[in-house]
């Protein structure tokens, strides 16, 4: 939400969902592995029997995968993200989840059409704190 209230020009636009789930993949849940054998991974060597703790909503913002990944950019193609896991751990779920921001967005903004922030960007208390992210609160007006 504050993403669209701060580039409110994409309100409405289609693309928006897949950037936003690329952008804020609001859950990372950490599954923690041991490598059965000698690998490398990204250049790094992990022997077998170290353990290795992966972010995989980190791939979301890989450089390598889209230009300048902490931007909000709508027009890119944000198809490859991993917000929803990937391969057969992918999240069952994952079209309904777009349907409901779509039409939870959709209809806010047709509802509240003035909506937006309260206090300045920065202002905003998010939590870095826990498995979820998010903020504490978000202060707005229309």
């Amino acid at each position: 939400m504050v993403t669209l209230l701060a580039n409110p020009e994409w309100i409405g636009d289609e693309r928006t969902v897949e950037e936003l789930l690329r952008l804020h993949s609001v859950a990372d849940l950490v599954a923690l592995r041991v490598a059965v054998e000698d690998v490398e991974i990204g250049g790094q060597l992990v022997r077998a029997g170290e353990g290795v703790v992966p972010l995989v909503a980190a791939a979301n913002h890989d450089p390598q995968l889209f230009g300048h990944p902490g931007t909000f950019d709508p027009e890119r193609s944000a198809q490859q993200h991993v917000a929803f896991g990937y391969g057969v751990h992918q999240c069952l779920g994952q079209n309904l989840v777009r349907a409901e921001m779509d039409v939870a967005y959709r209809t806010l903004f047709e509802r509240i059409p003035t909506l937006e922030i309260a206090v300045p960007l920065e202002e905003l208390p998010f939590k870095y704190d826990g498995v979820l992210f998010g903020l504490h609160e978000l202060p707005v007006r229309w």
